[in-house]
């Protein structure tokens, strides 16, 4: 009785997301439209499922006990998911292509009557989705060159992402169960939703946790807008990696003033009056903590999570955020506020805006302004 209860406020509550995501104020052109699809599929299943169960109706209207090749469509839609979510790009007729097959295979179910579906046929396609996401999720835990967009919700990503991927591995797998246990499964879909559904609980606590999922990168660019610069992730307390041979001299001669090295450079990238007349490069941060270069070079290549150069551009693209979140471009344009910031062209100003930020100029103001 509890479960399947639990079964019905899982599959309304994925009904509610879907709802969210749909009428999002500012529709996000990034959505993840295969999310939606997925939150549909699940919240359907299991609160139709829960309602028969429950006894409040007698009639099934579960598609998967009606028509078993309705699976077919269920994994390309959570491999699509993983694609968009870590490659981002998508292109319509090509992912349309992944559809091909379970509608062939659905058309022969309803036109033949005594129509058997392949049980193998099912197992590769399965497989083959399976490995094809592996894959995809092996690529996203690898990453490595991050936007400041990026970087501000990786950790999330990556989370979700494994969230997902196990749902879609017991999907797989109990699919593929159910199918070849033919009438006679000792596990039935009832159980298998109503067991599931904890976890997809565990799934909908995570994304209300962290509405990124939901509600897409406005969220997230809203949030940078509240945020003062320093808060993105550019320094590191401890060395990022193990320190050299051939660093160590340098590296034991100034390990006990590394902390005040670390704090001197956070109070330079954030006074507003040092970084509007000056570059903050190598020679200058070393001039400004009265250290020499070597020394500061030590400190970027064990502390910091950008190269001296990237470091460089980074404080003045958050110069940049600052000046746009305070009105600037108002009444200046993006090619002052590139001026404004140091940069020597529009061009390089919005290059590198569009690096650590994630996207252009004009899409981060059209964001947080609404």
């Amino acid at each position: 009785m509890f479960l399947n209860v639990v079964s019905l406020l899982v599959g309304f509550l994925c009904l509610f997301v879907v709802v969210l995501m749909l009428f999002n104020p500012k529709p996000n052109r990034k959505t993840n439209v295969y999310l939606i699809m997925i939150l549909f599929v699940a919240g359907l299943q299991r609160f139709v499922n829960a309602i028969e169960v429950l006894g409040f109706t007698t009639i099934t209207y579960s598609p998967l006990k009606i028509r078993l090749t309705v699976a077919f469509f269920i994994v390309p839609i959570y491999y699509l998911f993983f694609r968009r979510l870590i490659r981002r790009n998508s292109k319509l007729k090509k992912e349309l292509l992944h559809f091909i097959l379970p509608t062939v295979l659905i058309l022969i179910d309803i036109l033949m009557v005594d129509y058997k579906l392949s049980y193998l046929l099912y197992l590769a396609f399965t497989l083959f989705y399976f490995v094809s996401i592996m894959l995809l999720v092996k690529e996203l835990i690898q990453m490595k060159k991050l936007s400041m967009f990026e970087k501000g919700n990786y950790k999330t990503i990556r989370t979700w992402a494994l969230l997902i991927t196990i749902v879609t591995f017991l999907l797989v797998v109990y699919s593929n169960y159910f199918l070849f246990s033919e009438a006679k499964p000792r596990i039935s879909l009832n159980v298998f939703y109503r067991i599931s559904s904890l976890l997809w609980l565990a799934v909908l606590i995570y994304m209300f946790r962290n509405p990124i999922i939901i509600f897409g990168e406005n969220n997230l660019l809203k949030s940078l807008q509240k945020n003062a610069p320093q808060d993105l992730l550019i320094w590191n307390v401890k060395p990022l990696k193990v320190i050299e041979e051939k660093d160590l001299i340098v590296y034991n001669a100034i390990k006990a003033r590394i902390d005040t090295i670390l704090m001197d450079i956070q109070v330079l990238q954030k006074s507003v009056p040092l970084i509007a007349k000056i570059t903050l490069t190598a020679d200058a941060l070393a001039k400004e903590i009265k250290i020499p270069r070597r020394h500061l070079e030590l400190i970027f290549k064990y502390y910091c999570h950008y190269s001296i150069n990237d470091f460089s551009n980074l404080v003045k693209i958050n110069y940049a955020v600052t000046l746009i979140n305070e009105g600037y471009l108002e009444s200046y344009t993006v090619a002052s506020l590139g001026e404004k910031c140091l940069f020597n062209s529009r061009f390089t100003f919005s290059k590198n805006f569009k690096k650590f930020i994630g996207v252009s100029v004009s899409d981060f103001v059209n964001t947080i302004t609404h």
